[in-house]
């Protein structure tokens, strides 16, 4: 458990330790670009695998054998996607430009691909910390160079913050290809390989949908930050969302801790206040502590004739995280009714609601993406709890 806490302290703080030292500006806004794009294009990439993986292993009555099955499938796959991005950085390099990170986001793609199902397969051997040592020393390697460059006085360049997921997605690679090719590991025939993607892809797609589409649109403003902003206003974007991670990552560590119990709850239309009440108490308590960090950071950074607009824009995007998690909370009583198609209709009804406010709102384009995720999440938010009322679920 405390390797979890140290490793997610050091994924939070790489790209503000590369703002504060480096004092780069543009070089931050690329970092959070291209982390924005890995995540946006990772649910479409890994076609529901990981989440496929657990559906199997609950099912099977071999979970040694589904356990290697998924391993072998994920290495194919893994080798396929890599191939792919090799070609995508050829063609960048030698045909013509179209992205002048691909290197980075090729790379940033295959460690969080390869790290997601490793969680996901590690948890299943019952051995969830080897994955967690694997993110910290990637991460610590790249922090190491940081520091190295900056107590020298050396100019900062991108490979350092990418240097460690660099290496561990070749290394996964070639221990991938030795394992295919080399070894030949396993007789999992093509017709295997394709049943299972094709039930993942099956399994999944709703899931997928929705994910890419929130992921998207929480994205969206530090995607177009470089071309559409401001470099001022980009930092002002990606540093507010960055600090508003603390309230997913309270978020994510509550549900770990809850969703045992949310799920065994035996009234399927019951939401437990106890467990609903801790939960709210606990987020709300994150997030006022992440609006007085934001808020003595900007107030510090900020002209104090010129700092409403950074303060009206900071706490729309952190009301904005709060809800998106409250949200994500209620979600959870779908997946107990098995109607997981009830999220992708809200993620759609989010997602229309957020471009349309982009067509229509004739203001400035930061203030259009803060206050254009806001109504959105709220509206969506309001909905759900409407759905969840309208099925007759009650407070026990």
């Amino acid at each position: 458990m405390a390797l979890s806490y140290v490793d997610k302290a050091v994924i939070f703080l790489l790209p503000i330790i590369v703002l504060f030292f480096f004092r780069d500006k543009t070089v931050y806004v690329s970092i959070e670009y291209i982390y924005s794009i890995t995540i946006v294009l990772i649910p479409l990439i890994d076609v529901g695998l990981s989440t496929y993986f657990f559906y199997q292993y609950r099912n099977s009555d071999d979970h040694n054998k589904t356990v290697e099955t998924f391993k072998n499938v994920f290495q194919r796959l893994y080798l396929v996607i890599s191939f792919l991005g090799l070609f995508a950085i050829l063609l960048n390099l030698f045909v013509f430009e179209y992205e002048k990170f691909i290197v980075f986001i090729v790379f940033r793609v295959l460690f969080v691909l390869v790290t997601t199902f490793l969680a996901s397969y590690y948890r299943l051997i019952n051995k969830p910390e080897k994955v967690v040592l694997i993110t910290i020393v990637s991460n610590f390697i790249s922090l190491s160079f940081l520091l190295f460059y900056f107590f020298f006085d050396y100019d900062f360049s991108l490979w350092l913050i990418f240097a460690g997921q660099i290496l561990f997605s070749v290394f996964y690679f070639f221990k991938s290809a030795n394992m295919v090719f080399l070894r030949k590991q396993s007789t999992v025939s093509f017709n295997k390989i394709k049943t299972i993607l094709k039930g993942s892809v099956l399994f999944s797609w709703p899931t997928i949908i929705q994910i890419f589409l929130i992921m998207y649109i929480t994205n969206y403003g530090k995607i177009h930050a470089l071309t559409n902003m401001p470099i001022e206003d980009g930092v002002l974007l990606s540093l507010i969302q960055r600090f508003s991670m603390v309230i997913f990552l309270t978020h994510s560590s509550l549900l770990a801790y809850m969703v045992k119990s949310i799920y065994v709850e035996k009234n399927i239309l019951g939401i437990n206040k106890s467990i609903l009440f801790k939960y709210l108490g606990l987020l709300i308590i994150t997030m006022i502590i992440v609006m007085l960090i934001s808020g003595i950071y900007l107030v510090y950074n900020y002209d104090l004739n010129n700092v409403q607009r950074p303060i009206f824009i900071a706490t729309l995007i952190i009301l904005q995280t709060f809800m998106s998690c409250v949200y994500a909370y209620l979600e959870l009583n779908y997946g107990r009714e098995n109607k997981n198609i009830i999220k992708l209709y809200l993620a759609i009804f989010g997602a229309v609601l957020f471009f349309s406010l982009l067509m229509f709102l004739k203001i400035d384009f930061l203030e259009k993406i803060a206050i254009a995720m806001f109504i959105s999440t709220f509206a969506s938010l309001l909905l759900s709890v409407a759905i969840l009322y309208k099925r007759n679920y009650k407070l026990v």
